[in-house]
């Protein structure tokens, strides 16, 4: 996978793939939306899903901090899904990589889902309510302007429609960069999206085929 590199306020950041944000300078991962035990939730409503999801997500975590030597991960808010159970299978998959990444320093904005979560591994993790800044960079959960940061957020699953000839259109995850807010796709793999819309002069960039991909805003909106 090929990652884009960018300038968002004045700083150097790599815009990934695999749906996740790179800050070279602070040797810092960024992701938004894992929603970890949402099909555990799912089976405990009698919906027959398989397991796997936490582990699939965590081997891409661990993925992209040995590509890129990131010492920090932040989680942009909804880490978990819903409240978490001991018996969950999250659990023992998440010990493994804490266990695999004992000097990794892990930031979670609280979301809308963690709220429900009780801050579960709060021994593990240092859990922002409000969210917090470093640098230019705001981190929080939802898509607000800060007056003087440029915010890096959430919670939207920002997809992008785009329509080819013949009536045929793909719907992409994507980053949505705004007036001093940029939004990240959801990294979760059991997790959906919703359509944006947007306005002239904001940037888009799709995750299309292992490479990200400026879309014009002319075609992104229909």
């Amino acid at each position: 996978m090929t990652p884009l590199a960018v300038e968002l306020a004045g700083e150097r950041v790599l815009l990934h793939p695999d749906r996740a944000l790179v800050w070279p300078a602070r040797h810092m991962l960024v992701v938004a939306d894992l929603h970890f035990g949402k099909d555990d939730a799912f089976r405990r409503a009698g919906i027959a899903l398989p397991e796997g999801a936490a582990r699939t997500d965590l081997v891409r975590l661990t993925g992209l901090l040995h590509a890129h030597g990131a010492r920090r991960l932040v989680v942009l808010g909804d880490f978990f899904h819903a409240r978490p159970r001991a018996e969950d299978a999250f659990f023992p998959e998440f010990a493994a990589f804490r266990a695999a990444h004992p000097e990794l320093a892990i930031d979670v904005v609280v979301g809308n889902h963690d709220r429900h979560g009780g801050h579960a591994l709060a021994e593990v993790a240092t859990w922002h309510l409000d969210g917090f800044h470093e640098g230019a960079f705001e981190f929080r959960h939802e898509p607000d302007a800060v007056a003087g940061r440029h915010v890096l957020a959430g919670h939207l699953h920002p997809v992008i429609r785009i329509d080819a000839f013949g009536g045929d259109h793909a719907r992409l995850p994507a980053f949505w960069c705004r007036s001093g807010v940029t939004v990240l796709p959801a990294f979760g793999t059991f997790t959906g999206g919703a359509r944006i819309r947007p306005e002239p002069g904001e940037r888009t960039f799709a995750v299309a085929g292992g490479r990200i991909v400026e879309v014009p805003v002319r075609r992104a909106v229909t």
